[in-house]
């Protein structure tokens, strides 16, 4: 029995130092993951594990250096430079056999079981967030319209939006709102509505599950009234400058938990020569495509 484990230990001591010699500091080593992972983790230092980026299985990476803590970590550089460190475990210098294989759109898995237990769970930096190619937004709307002097009346409706993501951090909005109201005026009867389509670019900040984002968007506005089946309508430049917060829920799919936007028209009908509304909304965003960042 003892020389069996004597046996076993030698065996796994000569295993080891073969692996070393096939992954020595300035050498070359290959991406090896676990069964059923197509990503590994790598890590941009040893003191938080900080995720840097997921290198693929079979990648090739080059060794630059090793750590003995953990049950042993390598430092390597990837072929698009990021360097950091993985286990060694993860390491071979056996070249992959055949294509590797990939998976479209495929967000990296979390570190199997007993790699390290007491690791943080890695999280997401922002230039590494998947980021949708296009956003449709829909949902209520609120309008504050101005109509001369301190006066105000509330409009209630619908909001709607479109944007292409031309980069993560820039897109081109499409815009479209309608608000209404019974009784315009203080008039029984009577019923108002504005129209609006505008477009413009959009600017976003995203970190985590969080997305801010800014616009500035132009177009036209329609203001239209109606009592006892007889109707006017006016068709004025409009234009808008705003915001809003996201928060995004699943990979498809976020909630818009707040947009205000300035809105300006001129209806000469409205009661003054120009109307500075407000604009408030809330809604969904569903998430289409995806933008590569890498």
């Amino acid at each position: 029995m003892l020389r069996k484990s004597l046996f076993l230990l030698a065996l796994m001591l000569l295993s080891s130092h073969a692996f070393a010699q096939g992954t020595e500091t300035g050498g070359s080593g290959y991406i090896r993951c676990p069964t059923g992972q197509q990503y590994v983790y790598l890590y941009q230092n040893l003191n938080n594990f900080e995720w840097l980026a997921s290198p693929r299985c079979g990648d090739k990476v080059e060794i630059l250096g090793h750590e003995d803590i953990l049950g042993g970590y390598l430092r390597v550089r990837t072929a698009d430079g990021n360097e950091g460190y993985v286990p060694q475990a993860q390491i071979t210098s056996t070249p992959p056999q055949g294509a590797r294989i990939t998976i479209a759109e495929e967000r990296p898995l979390p570190p199997p079981a007993g790699q390290g237990t007491n690791l943080p769970i890695p999280q997401p930096r922002g230039e590494a967030l998947d980021v949708p190619r296009a956003e449709i937004f829909g949902g209520y709307s609120y309008l504050s319209m101005d109509t001369g002097g301190t006066t105000r009346t509330g409009f209630q409706g619908w909001h709607g939006s479109g944007t292409y993501n031309l980069f993560p951090w820039l897109g081109v909005e499409l815009d479209a709102s309608g608000h209404y109201k019974s009784a315009c005026g203080g008039v029984s009867g009577l019923s108002c509505g504005q129209l609006a389509f505008m477009a413009g670019p959009r600017v976003a900040y995203r970190t985590g599950n969080i997305v801010a984002f800014g616009h500035g968007l132009l177009g036209v506005g329609n203001l239209r009234a109606s009592s006892l089946g007889l109707a006017a309508s006016e068709t004025k430049l409009a234009w808008a400058g705003g915001g809003g917060v996201e928060f995004v829920w699943t990979e498809r799919i976020s909630l818009r938990v707040g947009q205000v936007d300035y809105l300006v028209t001129r209806y000469t009908q409205a009661g003054a020569t120009q109307q500075q509304s407000l604009r408030m909304s809330a809604g969904i965003v569903f998430r289409l495509g995806r933008v590569v960042t890498e």
